[in-house]
């Protein structure tokens, strides 16, 4: 492996690092402070905003990166000014339902709360660090987004622990948010080309279509979790399940950020050394895979109780759920990011993803209102092995594919 990939990917792992600071400081401090009918109400927000995110986004996380490594610089900030055209029109049209949504379901007396926790996850949407992976540079996204978030996550802890007042955090990481965002902007620039309008949005929206649909539907499966085990399950189970999956999605930075490292470095490849690198891909979320399963089925509980407090602690059948699902969800990852995509195989993605979601959404209704929050952790395990395992086979078959192209084209393998 190059020195240059040793670099991006230490540039990369050092971002979940920054990340993962950012719960540690808050979450803890605002689970005690909510208690468990606010710790659910706020979650229920925090999903329903995720999920408005995962639709602003327009599927830009997963088939930007690849599609700007392989492009000149004009090209490159051409397809950034299409995605703000495409995920600023959605977000219009987004953030006025999260707010609806969010007061509907908020917990009464927690309503202003939820809403900006709702709208504090739907403003990543926006985000442009897909932009940063596809070019191979982390920098732009410690700078105006992960330590920006950090100081305003400290900002808040002490503000909440002073005042009580749980409003500070989502306000504060909105307010970061759309800052980082609207710098970076302005530190690429606009490029000399003229770049899309209005009457473009129509064009781009059909284009990209299939990964965004592959996206929504994983995305709706994964983040009404949380608000359907709040309906299904008595205040304080449901805030169990929410400490457990929050743990679960708290985990994925790390594989999201392999990915990241990894993307540009399995596309810029040669032929004859791309097979290597992307075996070497995904055996390494495949490993990432078995050792988080393990954190979180032998720590999960302690983690969650220690993070936030003992009152909503997640229980142990729950996290041997999440970590089978976690260990599934690595390899898939990889699948989808390093193989599909890049090979043009989004309709595959989008089936495999639309009948995971739809199974694990049947086995989270009748297994739900069975037995409650643990069914529907099984459920999302059950999604994840549906999806994965209908993306093993074009994914094998791109791997073939790219194994004749190594040979045809001659000359040695990529020495690692």
């Amino acid at each position: 492996m190059t020195g240059s990939f040793w670099g991006r990917l230490a540039g990369f792992a050092g971002l979940p690092a920054i990340s993962l600071i950012t719960p540690l400081l808050v979450l803890p401090v605002l689970g005690r402070a909510a208690g468990a009918h606010g710790w659910a109400s706020l979650l229920v927000g925090e999903s329903i905003g995720t999920l408005a995110g995962i639709v602003v986004n327009y599927g830009w996380n997963n088939s930007g990166p690849p599609a700007v490594a392989a492009a000149d610089v004009p090209t490159r900030l051409r397809l950034y000014r299409e995605s703000m055209l495409v995920r600023g029109a959605l977000a219009v049209a987004a953030l006025p339902v999260v707010i609806v949504t969010c007061v509907l379901l908020a917990t009464p007396g927690y309503v202003a709360p939820t809403v900006l926790m709702g709208l504090a996850g739907a403003v990543p949407g926006l985000s442009f660090a897909w932009y940063a992976v596809g070019v191979g540079d982390p920098r732009p996204i410690a700078v105006y987004e992960a330590v920006p978030r950090v100081v305003a996550a400290a900002v808040a802890s002490a503000v909440i622990v002073w005042t009580g007042h749980m409003v500070v955090y989502p306000l504060l990481a909105v307010t970061v948010s759309l800052g980082g965002i609207w710098m970076f902007g302005r530190s690429i620039g606009r490029g000399d080309q003229p770049g899309p309008g209005r009457r473009d949005l129509g064009r781009l929206l059909v284009r990209d279509r299939a990964v965004a649909a592959a996206d929504m539907a994983s995305g709706a499966f994964g983040t009404v979790l949380v608000p359907v085990a709040s309906r299904v399950d008595s205040a304080p189970a449901a805030s169990s399940y929410g400490s457990g999956d929050k743990l679960y999605k708290y985990g994925l930075y790390v594989p999201v950020t392999l990915a990241n490292a990894l993307q540009s470095w399995t596309v810029e490849a040669p032929p004859p050394g791309r097979p290597r690198r992307l075996r070497l891909a995904l055996a390494g979320h495949g490993l990432l895979g078995l050792v988080g399963a393990a954190f979180l089925a032998v720590l999960g509980p302690t983690a969650t109780g220690l993070l936030f407090g003992q009152d909503v602690r997640a229980s142990r059948d729950v996290c041997l759920w999440l970590a089978l699902a976690f260990a599934v969800v690595c390899v898939r990852i990889s699948l989808v990011r390093h193989f599909l995509l890049p090979a043009g195989r989004a309709r595959a993605v989008l089936v495999a993803t639309a009948l995971g979601a739809a199974l694990g959404a049947v086995g989270m209704l009748v297994a739900g209102r069975t037995v409650g929050a643990l069914g529907v952790a099984a459920s999302l395990a059950l999604a994840e092995l549906v999806t994965a395992a209908l993306l093993v086979r074009p994914a094998w078959h791109h791997l073939a594919v790219v194994e004749d192209e190594a040979a045809s084209w001659g000359g040695s393998p990529e020495v690692a």
